[in-house]
């Protein structure tokens, strides 16, 4: 009886204390709405870094996977200046065919290449290779002939670059988080980090192909940094709006996604030479850092760690901007929050409650089948028959309605069965695939059908990364993001060979069903209660 009377006891505290703390953050959303939550602050941060940051970071990714392409190709063999002869008339006397195609890797051995007689056996190339420009004017891949016997580097590139990457991002969403005792550290040099990144490593793999080691060193920089990048710079714009407006900031991140997956496409069609539109990639991102005055620290993760003075300092900075002031109790509820916050917030305290456990390993099994949906066409869409390029704007472009028409039911019906249906919908069509594979039917049918993979698997990372900003406590959330991104990039890491087993989608959709199963237990935020969970409240959730 007395130990049931102090577990009551506990109880009855305990829920103060989390009532407590959802009045400071109704309270905050309060301060937010006296500074302006949509004024030219938000209007600037939202275009500028949730919209153009996010479009740059992604283009620069998936303009990486377009320089690993391998174009078709064939053994050099010389002589053919000599004779009058055309580019297939040439081949077929000197390369060998494998069914309809000409062999890759083999050519006819003879010591004198005019000598047409029938009296030839087929050796490996000797000469190099020569490569099908249709496409392409030169890939990484070509320019290091990294093909025939040597094709295994683009799998070991792909493999280890991932993997390192994982190691990195963790870094960069952990330590930059977990640095109390130092004042430098927050979300805004996160951001700086991320975006010299992408500067430093676009520059290095255009100057060190040849240098293997550096060359995935290099690409794992953004391999690492792309992820945790992208949550912070959706999780700032969140905080920094008003709850009926996340589902409309959650939408322009998601458009710009889509977007930079169309311009990696768009950009490589029209420089279709890997050294150059990596260079508008470097370019691109170095752009952004004239205007990374205008992105913020978080002042809720200022206040979450104490730091109460530099939180006021940054709402009084985007009052002005907004031309209004803080309102008097803002200092109050700065200390509310700071009052609230965990005293663990280290990888630790993810295993601290069971709902933010559970929360994070749903958030990474859907993340993981969204990398790997989404990327296994972009790997192998050299091995299509279409037009590469095109391939991936379609990709790209499947994406917009995806993001529009998932956001706006999330925000009528809830984030969860919105994360489910889609889900459902990647299995099914991962289903359709599959049985087009089987079938022998490529092309068109398989574009389109790809098109519809990429609209259901983008409305499931869409509500991920809404479900992320608002389940995760403040002081957590780039933590378990980085996490969260850090377990998806080592699925990931398997692409390649997925890729040459031609795209197993079984897998995809056996991993989107199981995505939706988890995804049908994860809580549904209820009204009001969306705003973001400071320190480590419990949010009021309903099942």
């Amino acid at each position: 009886m007395e130990k049931d009377s102090h577990n009551s006891e506990m109880q009855t505290l305990e829920l103060q204390e989390n009532n407590s703390k959802v009045k400071g953050a109704l309270a905050f959303e309060e301060v937010l709405d006296s500074i302006g939550s949509r004024g030219k602050f938000q209007m600037r941060l939202n275009v500028v870094f949730v919209f153009f940051a996010s479009c740059f970071n992604l283009m620069s990714v998936y303009m990486f996977y377009i320089a690993m392409q391998t174009p078709d190709h064939w053994c050099h063999v010389p002589g053919r200046e000599h004779t009058n002869l055309s580019l297939e008339e040439w081949k077929n006397f000197t390369i060998p065919r494998e069914g309809a195609a000409f062999s890759k890797c083999l050519m006819y051995n003879q010591s004198d290449v005019r000598d047409f007689s029938n009296r030839r056996e087929p050796v490996k190339c000797q000469h190099s290779w020569e490569y099908d420009n249709t496409w392409f004017s030169l890939t990484a891949t070509s320019q290091m002939n990294w093909v025939c016997d040597n094709q295994q580097t683009v799998n070991t590139i792909l493999f280890y670059s991932q993997n390192i990457g994982v190691a990195l991002g963790l870094l960069f969403g952990y330590v930059v988080q977990m640095t109390l005792a130092a004042d430098r550290y927050g979300r805004r040099p996160q951001q700086l980090l991320c975006l010299s990144a992408h500067v430093v490593s676009r520059l290095l793999v255009m100057l060190a192909p040849h240098v293997l080691p550096l060359f995935i060193l290099a690409e794992s920089l953004v391999s690492g940094a792309a992820g945790p990048m992208e949550e912070s710079l959706l999780a700032v714009g969140l905080e920094l709006t008003d709850i009926k407006h996340r589902s409309v900031i959650n939408r322009y991140a998601s458009c710009s996604m889509a977007l930079g997956m169309m311009l990696a496409g768009l950009v490589s069609w029209a420089l279709p030479n890997w050294n150059y539109f990596m260079s508008f990639a470097a370019i691109s991102c170095f752009t952004l850092f004239f205007f990374f005055r205008w992105f913020p620290q978080s002042p809720r993760w200022l206040a979450c760690r104490g730091r109460e003075q530099e939180a006021l300092a940054v709402l009084r900075d985007i009052a002005t901007t907004n031309g209004s002031t803080v309102p008097a109790f803002a200092l109050q509820v700065i200390q509310t929050v700071g009052n609230s916050k965990a005293d663990r917030t280290g990888f630790l305290s993810i295993f601290s409650s069971w709902n933010v456990f559970k929360n994070t390993v749903i958030l990474i099994i859907a993340r993981s089948v969204h990398l790997l949906t989404t990327y296994s066409p972009v790997i192998a869409v050299s091995q299509l028959s279409v037009n590469p390029f095109l391939g991936i704007v379609v990709q790209g472009a499947a994406q917009f309605p995806a993001y529009y028409i998932v956001n706006s039911c999330a925000a009528r019906f809830g984030r969860r069965w919105c994360g489910v249906a889609s889900a459902l919908l990647a299995a099914a069509t991962s289903a359709i695939i599959f049985c087009l594979l089987t079938a022998n039917i490529t092309g068109t049918a398989i574009m389109v059908v790809t098109m519809l993979m990429q609209f259901s698997t983008t409305g499931t990372i869409s509500m991920a990364n809404l479900q992320s900003a608002e389940l995760h406590p403040t002081c957590l959330r780039q933590i378990a993001v980085s996490l969260e991104w850090g377990i998806g990039g080592i699925a990931m890491s398997a692409l390649p060979y997925l890729a040459m087993m031609a795209v197993p989608t079984e897998l995809q959709g056996a991993g989107a069903l199981q995505s939706a199963h988890c995804g049908s237990s994860e809580p549904a935020w209820r009204g009001k209660a969306n705003s973001l969970p400071p320190g480590r409240m419990r949010p009021q959730l309903t099942q």
